[in-house]
């Protein structure tokens, strides 16, 4: 690293499918700003979509070269503020406001429109390992609000599954004011399900007769025992009583069946959270939509307040137990581009429920 206000940074660029090369990049540090080492990174499916090749093309051609992975843990290295001292155990927070992004300083204003937006719906707004460079680097120079310090009995394997919790935890304040008036449901047996379930269960204390969830595969089910789990293809929707908000976390070409049996299943004037991502156009029930008087909602990313909230919410023993299902045996451990072009050939390949967590080492 260089001295002054430049800081010089290997990374790990994607610049086609299946090919990363290792460049330097330059970042200007700016002012209320904090340099952070990477150290640990968890492979997320829109990482593996960008490695593949299976974004659509046009995106690919938008947003390459770029170092790929967004949720992420590390180390202070630099920072004017006193409560981020240099070695400090950090979370990194990828959605960038747009406010702090006009020369690096913080601004009023928060985007063109009059109504107030929150940061990760604000169009000018960036996001690591999504069009601009990720985690997958050696130094990252972020705004203060972006770097969350890590509580000291945190242990590194939970905290770097705060992004994804995060992203759980957001959707379910959109419908937090119907819980504990029904059952709430969640579809999807895959990470994305599993730690939305477990925020539920752990921090609004839904407990497992009020907390339904639906998945395809008996073994991943197994895992949810704070929960009570259904198969999808063996369950009568219409025939459950007093669900009143469903997650809906399957994403792709699952999601056409998952909400539309939400659909099926929810009360009357009902409340659902989309939460999968799919490429295609998704058709859904609209006539049941309307006669039934629904709200859906979208929900992507977080912000820094969710990040924050789960820090306390991370000295729950249980919780963590609870989230320490999905930690790997071993992490991958990352010391070139050849490396991590193993690492991603190998988490593409794995059908393993868990995590793949990537361990930078950067001398």
């Amino acid at each position: 690293m260089e001295e002054k206000d430049i800081v010089s940074s290997r990374a790990y660029r994607l610049v086609a499918p299946k090919k990363f090369e290792e460049v330097v990049l330059q970042h200007t540090i700016g002012t209320d700003q904090v340099v952070v080492q990477p150290n640990l990174a968890s492979i997320c499916h829109a990482d593996t979509r960008y490695y593949t090749g299976q974004r659509r093309k046009e995106a690919l051609q938008k947003k390459l070269p770029m170092a790929l992975f967004h949720e992420g843990i590390g180390y202070v290295v630099k920072s004017d503020d006193k409560s981020l001292v240099k070695g400090q155990r950090v979370v990194i927070v990828p959605n960038i406001p747009a406010r702090r992004l006009k020369k690096n300083t913080i601004s009023n204003n928060y985007s063109s429109n009059t109504r107030p937006m929150k940061d990760n719906y604000l169009p000018d707004s960036v996001f690591l390992g999504s069009g601009y460079d990720g985690i997958g680097q050696q130094y990252l120079v972020l705004p203060t609000e972006n770097v969350i310090p890590i509580p000291h009995n945190v242990p590194d394997k939970i905290a770097v599954l705060t992004e994804l919790s995060s992203v759980s935890l957001h959707a379910a304040n959109n419908v937090c004011d119907y819980f504990g008036s029904g059952k709430v449901a969640v579809f999807g047996d895959g990470p994305v399900g599993y730690l939305t379930a477990a925020t539920l269960h752990h921090v609004f204390d839904i407990p497992k007769d009020s907390l339904l969830v639906f998945g395809a595969m008996v073994e991943r089910l197994a895992y949810f025992d704070f929960a009570t789990t259904h198969l999808v293809h063996d369950f009568n929707f219409r025939e459950e009583a007093d669900v009143v908000a469903v997650m809906e976390c399957t994403g792709g070409a699952f999601s056409k069946n998952a909400i539309n049996q939400a659909i099926e299943l929810i009360e009357p004037q009902g409340k659902i959270t989309l939460m999968g991502v799919s490429e295609e156009r998704v058709p859904i029930n609209t006539r049941e939509v309307l006669e039934k008087g629904l709200t859906v909602y979208g929900s992507s990313r977080s912000t820094d307040k969710e990040f924050r909230t789960l820090m306390n919410a991370f000295q729950n023993q249980a919780y963590r137990d609870t989230l320490e299902k999905l930690v790997p045996e071993q992490n991958e451990l990352i010391r070139s581009a050849m490396d991590l072009e193993k690492a991603m050939d190998k988490a593409t390949q794995n059908k393993s429920w868990r995590k793949t967590f990537l361990s930078f080492e950067w001398n």
